[in-house]
């Protein structure tokens, strides 16, 4: 199989089997494969019983919907969605949070140029991962796979744990890093949400950029 192929597979295996299973309608095809930050708004807002446990409100996700939707198009126009360069954008209450890898500091500095241009963005949270080591090989592809086992396994823990509002979290991971975005009640849950995905095997580093409810930066 061509390696692109399956790169974008493992990319999308989540969020596809996540609407498998809740039966959500699919927002859009095309935008699956243009980046994960469906994935992460659609777990916050589809499902209907999370509304009572989330900070996010419903007129936040259309927003976030919009927000992302105009990234991922212009990102996928400027070259910025491929194996060699893939840049995931996550949103949540316009918060822009870009993770991935690039192997060309200019495309991640024109990532951050086109986010800031989006009407509706607060704030741009830079966590590209520069690699200046050459061409896109099947090592990545293995490497991702295991970033995706980390996710799934640190979104399991979230959702057994009974002290966390789990539906107010968002996670990526990248090369064994761990990236939270979201909103927690307070200090204490959100130092529980960082325990948990810290004491996941594989995991090197948690990077933390979950706001408390009362932060300012909310809109």
């Amino acid at each position: 199989m061509n390696p692109t192929k399956i790169y974008f597979m493992l990319q999308n295996y989540k969020i596809l089997n996540f609407f498998k299973n809740k039966k959500i309608i699919l927002l859009s095809c095309a935008l699956f494969s243009l980046t994960s930050c469906v994935e992460t708004i659609v777990i916050s807002t589809g499902v209907g019983a999370g509304l009572a446990y989330r900070e996010k409100t419903v007129d936040d996700t259309r927003g976030d919907i919009k927000i992302s939707t105009k990234i991922a198009l212009k990102f996928i126009s400027n070259g910025l969605k491929n194996p060699t360069t893939s840049i995931d954008i996550t949103v949540n209450e316009a918060r822009v949070m870009l993770t991935g890898i690039a192997r060309d500091p200019a495309k991640a500095k024109l990532a951050q140029e086109i986010c800031w241009k989006v009407k509706g963005v607060n704030e741009v949270i830079d966590e590209i991962q520069i690699r200046e080591d050459g061409k896109f090989t099947f090592s990545d592809i293995g490497s991702a796979l295991y970033d995706y086992l980390i996710t799934a396994e640190i979104e399991t823990k979230f959702s057994l744990a009974k002290d966390l509002r789990t539906l107010n979290y968002q996670i990526t991971t990248v090369d064994n890093e761990v990236y939270l975005l979201g909103v927690a009640i307070d200090e204490k849950e959100m130092n529980r949400a960082v325990a948990i995905a810290s004491q996941v095997r594989g995991v090197n580093k948690v990077v933390n950029h979950i706001i408390l409810a009362n932060d300012s930066r909310r809109n």
